[in-house]
């Protein structure tokens, strides 16, 4: 008895020290005794440095000896580990405009594990750039939904990514393949079906958001992939999410602006759209890029132009 009274004075010390007082900054006695990292490696970022080498970043170090990767479903030990960055090199080169499948496992310096699948699709080292140029939001069946780009740089066009929607939450895209473009080139992809062929597809063809909407374009459909281009555009009269109508397009116009893709991110500062129709579009005014809405305007009825340079008709309404 005498000894286990000598092993239990300490720890009622220890209470004393941490009971007493008012500063509730001091830890609890339970919270002393595990003071240790228990949060596992977390994925900052993934990209291909080139069509053969994909790059993790995490936000720790890695316990190199824990790591396992499969790339498509097969076990691939060819990294290197430093540190925080896993560099892991393909058997064999991606096809541009495709992407791989990473699955794996890894381990921080305390053993706390953490599996992930992700995609990574092929870098592009010769991108093309293209913006944005027309777009209607009202079609029909014989003049569908379209947005229309214009290169304004020669290059290929493997990975550029134009979505309906802000980078992390979109309702429709179109990957576009691997194919070279020169400055001045036309592209036109449809979002909706319709009588009209057009070069380019978007994936579900269910239309664009006829009164309030954004559009983007990115270097790849990778998550952290660079914004290139966007538009916002709005009614000016929907009285919802500060009239964008839903919370995710509200959060979007956050988005464009503190990328600085958009100029303004309140609903005044979007293009209307309140005046266009299935044939008269939304163009840009030649060539114009401020990323505001004083880069566009509506054509005249019948004027829409895909594929080609945009009408100078601008629509005028009527005086009441």
């Amino acid at each position: 008895m005498k000894h286990a009274k000598l092993i239990f004075l300490p720890f009622f010390a220890l209470l004393l020290a941490t009971g007493c007082g008012c500063d509730h900054s001091i830890p609890s006695v339970n919270d002393l005794f595990s003071q240790q990292d228990s949060r596992p490696p977390m994925i900052v970022s993934s990209k291909a440095a080139d069509t053969s080498t994909v790059v993790i970043q995490f936000d720790e170090n890695l316990e190199k000896n824990s790591i396992t990767l499969n790339v498509n479903g097969v076990p691939n030990t060819n990294y290197l580990c430093n540190q925080s960055t896993l560099s892991l090199f393909l058997f064999a080169p991606m096809k541009l405009a495709t992407f791989c499948n990473v699955e794996g496992r890894v381990e921080d310096k305390r053993g706390n594990s953490t599996r992930f699948s992700l995609n990574v699709w092929a870098k592009n080292t010769n991108r093309a750039s293209v913006i944005i140029n027309e777009f209607s939001t009202k079609g029909s069946t014989s003049n569908p939904d379209r947005v229309e780009l214009l290169v304004t740089k020669g290059g290929n066009l493997a990975g550029i990514t134009l979505a309906n929607g802000s980078q992390s939450s979109y309702t429709d895209r179109c990957i576009l393949p691997d194919l070279r473009v020169y400055q001045g080139d036309y592209l036109v992809v449809s979002f909706q079906k319709g009588e009209e062929r057009t070069q380019f597809s978007s994936e579900k063809l269910v239309g664009l958001g006829s009164n309030n909407g954004c559009l983007t374009i990115c270097e790849s459909p990778d998550w952290e992939s660079a914004l290139l281009d966007a538009v916002l555009y709005s009614n000016l009269t929907t009285s919802t999410y500060n009239g964008f109508g839903s919370r995710a397009l509200e959060e979007g116009a956050k988005t464009l602006y503190e990328q600085g893709q958009w100029t303004a991110f309140q609903v005044e500062g979007a293009i209307n759209s309140s005046n266009s129709t299935a044939t008269r579009t939304l163009c840009r005014n030649q060539g114009q890029d401020t990323n505001s809405k004083e880069d566009w305007y509506v054509c005249d009825t019948k004027e829409a132009s895909f594929g080609t340079r945009n009408s100078n008709k601008h629509f005028i309404p009527a005086q009441e």
